[in-house]
């Protein structure tokens, strides 16, 4: 980790130089920024591959969602890897752990970028350090699902060492049309 609680300074294939760091208090504006350029995006591209982020999002909705990160991060249960672009958020990737004892060791992966940040290398780098970072917290069996139809993701996944454990059929019906679900995970290196 650099100084200022800042992951790595990343240079996307697109020659834009991106700051990953952990979402931090002060960041609510910029989140709720993101979230709601996700919605619009969402309206206009049927085929984006996000759930949620049906309507415009509430800054009370976005400082519950900030402090739930926030408090995983205090408790260490959890990942937050933000991609800034200048005072921009441009993409969240998280890993939230379990709390059951039975499961402290798995989490659930999720990530979405903005338009326009997509297929330059930052996703991959956004997950890739997400896994090293909850590996050090003791997850190290991780899942997520990702729409079926999307083949870029699912590859830098698979480049990642996530393998399918299944497909829900038409888990998601966007405007009358079924999308399947692929489940996948990781085992990353862990001490038993």
């Amino acid at each position: 980790m650099m100084s200022d609680g800042i992951y790595s300074v990343f240079k996307t294939a697109d020659e834009k130089s991106i700051i990953l760091r952990a979402l931090r208090r002060g960041d609510l504006d910029a989140l709720l920024s993101f979230a709601n350029g996700l919605v619009r995006e969402k309206k206009q591209n049927r085929e984006l591959g996000v759930i949620s982020f049906d309507k415009k999002m509430t800054r009370a909705i976005e400082k519950a969602f900030l402090d739930k990160t926030l408090l995983n991060l205090a408790k260490r249960r959890g990942v937050s890897v933000a991609a800034f672009h200048g005072s921009q958020l441009v993409g969240h990737c998280d890993v939230a752990g379990r709390s059951s004892r039975d499961e402290r060791h798995t989490g659930v992966l999720g990530i979405v970028l903005a338009d326009g940040y997509r297929g330059v290398g930052l996703g991959e780098e956004m997950v890739r350090t997400a896994l090293v970072r909850a590996s050090k917290l003791g997850i190290w069996a991780i899942e997520l699902e990702v729409f079926a139809t999307n083949a870029p993701a699912r590859h830098v996944y698979e480049k990642l060492g996530f393998k399918t454990f299944g497909t829900v059929p038409k888990k998601v019906n966007r405007d009358g049309k079924f999308i399947d679900v692929v489940g996948m995970y990781v085992h990353l290196p862990h001490r038993s």
